[in-house]
């Protein structure tokens, strides 16, 4: 497995205009090449301010489809949903047809058959393979990756592209769905972002391959980057 390319950048700020643009960039060349743009969102804090700088960008909105990596099985106004901070710092500033947002239906009484009708529904939109145009990754302190944790059965997954996991290890611990390897994997392209200075070891790690952490294995069929910034 090669090593992804990590750019370091100053503050959060900078890693945020970077990252807006490269996706910009990317959904540009995804819309004149392919008619339509895939894009799977990240929860967490590190992307918000992506996000919005995202929303301010001229983008092939009309051509964009968004689609979340994982999602917590919460209600959609409550604030730990990932769709929720996506609606609040992107979807509702941009022109995205409503036709073209794609959220994880996670109900926590019933992850399992979210997980499954989520996969139905990426299996109709890409067909064979989910070929994401760019998937975008968090990092988490003890280097898990959307909702993929160390030491969960998710990581061994080598079929289905959506999981529901319980989510005993996460922040809040509710049930969760994730994309799994096998549909990371297929992407054209991942760009994980992760900020704070006490993620320098665990990003360099990472980056390198120690598969002790599950963000180590999340690599694109094209092109892997991170973006790390000390201070977030």
């Amino acid at each position: 497995m090669s090593a992804a390319l990590i750019t370091e950048f100053a503050d959060l700020e900078s890693l945020s205009a970077a990252a807006a643009e490269a996706i910009a960039e990317t959904a540009s060349r995804a819309a004149a090449e392919r008619g339509r743009f895939s894009l799977a969102l990240s929860g967490g804090g590190t992307p918000r301010r992506t996000y919005e700088r995202l929303a301010a960008l001229r983008m092939p909105w009309e051509s964009t489809h968004i689609f979340w990596g994982d999602e917590r099985c919460v209600p959609r106004e409550n604030p730990a949903s990932n769709y929720r901070m996506a609606r609040e710092t992107l979807l509702s500033r941009a022109a995205i047809p409503a036709a073209n947002i794609h959220p994880m239906p996670c109900d926590p009484a019933s992850a399992e058959a979210g997980a499954r009708s989520y996969e139905a529904e990426l299996r109709s939109f890409f067909g064979a393979e989910p070929a994401f145009d760019l998937i975008l990754l968090g990092l988490g302190p003890d280097g898990h990756t959307a909702s993929l944790f160390p030491g969960e059965p998710t990581l061994h997954e080598s079929k289905r592209w959506v999981l529901s996991t319980p989510g005993r290890a996460a922040n809040p611990p509710v049930p969760r769905l994730t994309l799994t390897y096998p549909a990371i994997s297929a992407s054209r392209g991942v760009l994980l972002l992760a900020a704070g200075a006490g993620k320098k070891a665990l990003v360099e790690s990472a980056a390198r391959g120690d598969a002790a952490f599950p963000a180590a294995l999340a690599r694109a069929a094209g092109e892997t980057r991170w973006f790390w910034s000390a201070r977030d």
